[in-house]
């Protein structure tokens, strides 16, 4: 550790226990704290506290008046936003390092990491000094990068592509700015086909990767190769239905093929991933940059703290799968050496033509259970979910109708065969038919 940043995280650490202990923090009730551990990590200083079961109110005394009397104990001109939060039993206070003590370029290179295996990148380094790995896996096959303008994004994102080609995985690039972020990187090896930079280049490309999908599946070649399928600015795309119900199927049945989607945003609202919430919650993997606003933060980090708009930007992130959250400054890929990387041509010259009736073929039968269960409810009552009613008043409303019709058909199917749902006002319950087979 730096030896002066570890100065100053001791003198902060010693501030806060002593005016724990004589009551200033707490109107005059003291507060006995039983550690404090100290973290330097690359772009801010951290102090983790254990107060035991007093951590309430050090909680509420320290966040109090946007923590106005925390930010007084913090020994160096801090910059950003100061933050404080449970992370475990632990309260965190953190501060960001001025730019004498701040460690914002930190390149692959130097790390001196090569991750190995299929779906495996060095996302950067965490606060205890030690490199970040991150890998498409059963409990991340999908991640969302998001970052504002000056976050790091596109530094992220390009670092991450150039990292995949190299571990043999397959690519598939669509930029809906253009090809503004993602540009040049069609030449990697391992790019499938040309960068996508418009609605309809991308519906052609997310077109095949669904086909490969499917065949994957047909064929049971669920072993084949790492698919990788990049959108940059995917806000720019969701406006089109068909585009959405391609990333929603590869995000609900893609990983057991080995296909993973990796969408980027500017913009992480809550609309910049369309409406289907099951595209939300089967990308279980973030890497949040700094973004706007708390809303923002939300949907970028996946819950309410830690505060991704509260970052430093130029690479200050917070890297998240299912049940861990780190901090990490962004490790970069120098532009040179992706250059001299920039060998290979596309396998494919060009995505095939978009087929509208395909997909709609290639979609029968490949509703998901709480989607079935919905239409049968909906058909059974007369009336339907709201999200169903939402559905269907949704551009994409066709694949609603389709499921209310097959609900009806169902409906109808149990009634012939003597058989009865049985319903009460939070959904379908199990019941017995006439026949005496139990339904649910």
């Amino acid at each position: 550790m730096n030896d002066r940043r570890q100065e100053l995280l001791n003198s902060w650490a010693s501030a806060l226990d002593r005016a724990a202990r004589v009551g200033a923090l707490n109107d005059s009730k003291p507060i006995a704290i039983r550690e404090i551990g100290i973290i330097a990590g690359p772009r801010a200083g951290a102090l983790e506290i254990d107060a035991g079961f007093d951590a309430g109110r050090l909680l509420r005394s320290l966040a109090a008046d946007d923590m106005a009397l925390s930010r007084q104990f913090v020994p160096w001109a801090f910059i950003g936003q100061p933050a404080v939060y449970m992370q475990g039993r632990y309260i965190r206070v953190e501060a960001g390092w001025d730019d004498a003590q701040a460690q914002k370029s930190i390149s692959v290179r130097q790390m001196n990491v090569r991750p190995n295996g299929s779906g495996h990148w060095l996302c950067g380094m965490n606060e205890r000094g030690r490199a970040v790995v991150l890998h498409l896996s059963d409990n991340a096959p999908h991640f969302l990068v998001s970052g504002t303008t000056g976050s790091g994004k596109s530094v992220c994102l390009r670092s991450m592509v150039a990292q995949l080609s190299q571990r043999g995985d397959a690519l598939v690039l669509i930029d809906g700015k253009f090809g503004e972020g993602l540009r040049g990187l069609e030449h990697l090896p391992g790019v499938v086909g040309p960068l996508a930079v418009d609605i309809d280049a991308a519906r052609s490309a997310l077109a095949w990767v669904v086909a490969e999908m499917v065949r994957r599946y047909e064929q049971g070649d669920t072993s084949a190769d790492r698919l990788c399928v990049v959108i940059d600015e995917v806000q720019e795309l969701i406006s089109d239905p068909a585009i959405v119900e391609m990333i929603r199927r590869l995000s609900a049945q893609g990983r057991a093929a080995h296909v993973s989607i990796i969408l980027a945003t500017q913009h992480p609202t809550t609309k910049a991933l369309g409406d289907d919430a099951s595209i939300k919650r089967n990308v279980t993997g973030r890497i949040a940059l700094r973004v706007s606003d708390y809303k923002a933060s939300e949907v970028a980090i996946g819950q309410n703290s830690p505060r991704a708009d509260w970052l430093l930007g130029a690479g200050d992130a917070y890297a998240v799968v299912p049940g861990q959250v780190q901090r990490v400054q962004i490790a970069y890929y120098d532009r040179r050496e992706i250059e001299r990387m920039l060998t290979a041509q596309p396998r494919i010259d060009e995505w095939p033509a978009f087929a509208a009736e395909r997909m709609e073929s290639q979609q029968a039968g490949q509703f998901v259970a709480h989607e079935l269960a919905a239409s049968l409810l909906c058909a059974a009552t007369g009336a339907g979910r709201p999200t169903m009613v939402k559905r269907l008043e949704m551009r994409d409303g066709d694949r609603a109708r389709r499921l209310y019709r097959m609900g009806r058909e169902i409906n109808d199917e149990l009634e012939a065969a003597g058989a009865a749902v049985c319903l009460s006002g939070d959904g379908i319950h199990t019941g017995t038919g006439l026949s005496g087979v139990e339904i649910a």
